[in-house]
């Protein structure tokens, strides 16, 4: 079976955004392993078809991370450094329903300690879903208050996505209303407020606050603009455009699936919707990626 290169391919990988891939203990060896062993079993998107992805930095377009604790991103940094790579930590605060995730303090030291160790950057702060709570504006106050020290300039923010455990109950009108208020907010921290595409019923109203706009979580030109500035001193032919999915986030290789467990078990996750395959996943239980 060939092994395929991410940066040929102009596809980095993704690790996940189907789960939580370096806050699993469990996952984190089994990814820690693939790194020695030099490539690792992934689907690519393009195809839907799982094949070998070399890990070799040298054949690494960029590593994106998703994930609700990065404690095992900043403890096993030295693996990490000769890969190009971005880390969206998500922090919302809810903490009556992520009950396997960070509290909002600990959560808060997490981002600032991933800041230090990789530097701003290299770190996105991400506020999705959009919780749903009486006092929102106030913990995003306090969180704005924390983060924006730190050299975070941009915050994303998305809703509830439709699933089966806990629909979205605030009207359009009253979202809308919401991301002005938060807006504001952002602004006295010196931050944007971006949108996710995905919140299309909203769109209409992007023009009202003038730091709340539609924005694209990972589109992976920090990647590419590198290739493009060394293909331009070469005078070689830069390379072309990452592909996209709808959204406007670039296609990306994943090892996991849909239908992967994640140990953070937060009651409202999508990726837990029951309607989503026939034999449901237990969210709380850690499982290999299928293709292994």
């Amino acid at each position: 079976m060939p092994v395929y290169s991410g940066k040929e391919e102009l596809l980095p990988y993704s690790l996940s955004r189907w789960t939580d891939l370096p806050g699993s203990d469990n996952k984190w060896e089994w990814f820690k392993s693939q790194l020695q062993a030099g490539k690792m079993r992934a689907f690519d998107p393009r195809t839907a078809v799982p094949v070998e992805w070399s890990l070799a930095p040298q054949d690494t377009l960029g590593l994106i991370f998703w994930t609700k604790n990065p404690a095992n991103l900043i403890a096993d940094q030295k693996l990490l450094d000769s890969y190009p790579l971005v880390i969206h930590m998500t922090l919302t605060g809810w903490e009556e329903v992520e009950k396997g995730a960070p509290g909002i303090e600990e959560g808060l030291e997490l981002l600032r300690e991933t800041v230090d160790v990789f530097g701003s950057h290299r770190v996105v702060w991400r506020l999705s879903p959009v919780p749903m709570v009486d006092d929102l504006l106030q913990r995003f106050e306090f969180m704005v208050d924390n983060v924006s020290p730190l050299g975070l300039r941009e915050v994303y923010v998305a809703f509830l996505q439709e699933n089966d455990l806990m629909p979205e109950q605030r009207s359009r009108r009253t979202r809308v209303e919401m991301l002005k208020q938060m807006s504001l907010v952002a602004n006295r921290g010196g931050l944007r407020v971006l949108l996710c595409n995905e919140d299309r019923s909203l769109q209409s109203e992007y023009h009202l606050p003038r730091n709340l706009q539609s924005g694209v979580c990972e589109s992976g030109e920090r990647f590419v603009e590198p290739l493009r500035h060394l293909a331009m001193l070469h005078k070689t032919m830069p390379p072309g455009n990452v592909a996209r999915e709808g959204c406007g986030c670039a296609l990306a290789v994943d090892p996991f699936t849909i239908n992967e467990t994640c140990t953070m078990g937060c009651l409202y996750c999508y990726a837990a919707d029951k309607s989503l395959a026939s034999k449901k996943r237990n969210t709380t239980k850690f499982s290999l990626p299928l293709v292994s």
